[in-house]
């Protein structure tokens, strides 16, 4: 007669490989999702979906293509901002700002620019947040340096400050 009773070594090892293959494949599929994440080594920017995307200093939607900033921190990824001062206020209090690279659309092409290449002009009224700067590749008459954008932001030597104080004193 054929002995029916389970053979329990049979049924541990079993238990065991499967287990342990089980494992294997699960950090097979870990590995390979996060060896797919693309990196952004060079802190490029990244696309925006425009009026999709929002400010993350004053959750407007990004819609203006002339005026839109981006901050791509120290490990690749992007902050996306309506207006430069956004951005510049923002970053201040960020531990990693040294290594951040910022990016500007160029306001007569609507390309991105690093801010430190780009040609600044102050007085623009139509910018998002109202702070009044526009960069651009093209050559600009008595332009600012970056430096000096973001130390008139970080100042409030800005078209939005003066519009706020005038709007204060007629009350």
């Amino acid at each position: 007669m054929k002995d029916f009773s389970p053979n329990y070594k049979n049924v541990k090892s079993r238990h065991i490989f499967r287990t342990v293959a089980g494992l294997a494949a699960l950090l097979f599929l870990v590995l390979l999702f996060t060896g797919c994440e693309k990196k952004n080594e060079k802190q490029l920017p990244s696309e925006v979906v425009w009026d999709r995307d929002l400010c993350v200093e004053c959750s407007m939607a990004l819609s203006d293509r002339r005026y839109a900033a981006q901050v791509v921190d120290h490990q690749g990824k992007p902050k996306m901002f309506d207006d430069i001062g956004c951005a510049v206020n923002w970053l201040k209090n960020q531990t990693w700002k040294d290594k951040a690279l910022v990016w500007i659309q160029d306001v007569n092409t609507e390309k991105w620019i690093s801010t430190n290449e780009a040609n600044w002009r102050y007085g623009d009224p139509n910018t998002p947040m109202g702070y009044g700067f526009s960069a651009t590749k093209a050559e600009v008459k008595n332009s600012l340096s970056y430096e000096i954008v973001e130390e008139m932001i970080l100042n409030n030597k800005t078209l939005r400050s003066q519009h706020l104080s005038n709007h204060k004193k007629s009350k």
